[in-house]
């Protein structure tokens, strides 16, 4: 879908976080991978969960950690040389694409009209009366009649909910929400996923 919008790109991007739910007792130094589990989809969007999973992995690499896919439906990212392993779980709350609206409208002025009256009176110099004289100016609008169309849109909204624990003993580790807006579905499917990778790797520096 095109769009036709040339606006500040800081207009058309809105992102949120909040900070993370971290287990401070856990240490994170003996962990040496993270298993990334299947994203399901979200209800309305076949293939999400595909495109959010690999978007994941895609971000850790780029950060510079090793990723393997050779596991059947999942991906295992090297952290250190620890003997730890945790699990990374992804809930899609929200993937919804933007839409261009076009709303029609019609605006009819009917016009107006005016009446301006202006009297006088002046006294007759052979008799006692006053005589009177009046006059009126009508003006009238005719009115105007415009219509046409707006083009609205709704952007891209991207939700997820992440969480990681530790495989051996079931511990939850850390947890947190992301969610962000463009006027793209891939740019804020990135763009959401990037900042979550961003701070599972402050983790681990």
């Amino acid at each position: 879908m095109k769009k036709l919008f040339f606006v500040p790109f800081f207009l058309l991007t809105i992102s949120c976080w909040n900070g993370p739910a971290v287990n401070h007792s856990y240490d994170f130094t003996t962990v040496g991978s993270i298993k990334i589990n299947h994203v399901n989809d979200h209800t309305y969007m076949p293939g999400s969960g595909e495109i959010v999973e690999t978007s994941l992995s895609h971000n850790f690499l780029k950060y510079g950690f090793d990723v393997n896919e050779d596991l059947p439906g999942a991906s295992r990212v090297s952290i250190g040389t620890g003997n730890q392993a945790l699990e990374l779980s992804c809930i899609i709350t929200e993937y919804t694409d933007s839409e261009l609206i076009i709303v029609p409208y019609h605006f009819e002025d009917r016009g107006s009209t005016s009446t301006t009256i202006k009297q006088s009176a002046a006294a007759s110099a052979n008799t006692d009366k006053a005589e009177t004289t009046s006059s009126s100016t009508t003006k009238t609008d005719g009115g105007a009649v415009s219509s046409g169309s707006k083009i609205d849109y709704t952007r891209a909204r991207v939700a997820i909910m992440l969480k990681m624990r530790d495989i051996d003993s079931g511990t939850l580790v850390w947890a947190n929400t992301f969610w962000y807006s463009s006027l793209e579905l891939h740019r804020a499917t990135d763009a959401c996923v990037k900042n979550a990778v961003n701070q599972v790797r402050k983790l681990f520096k």
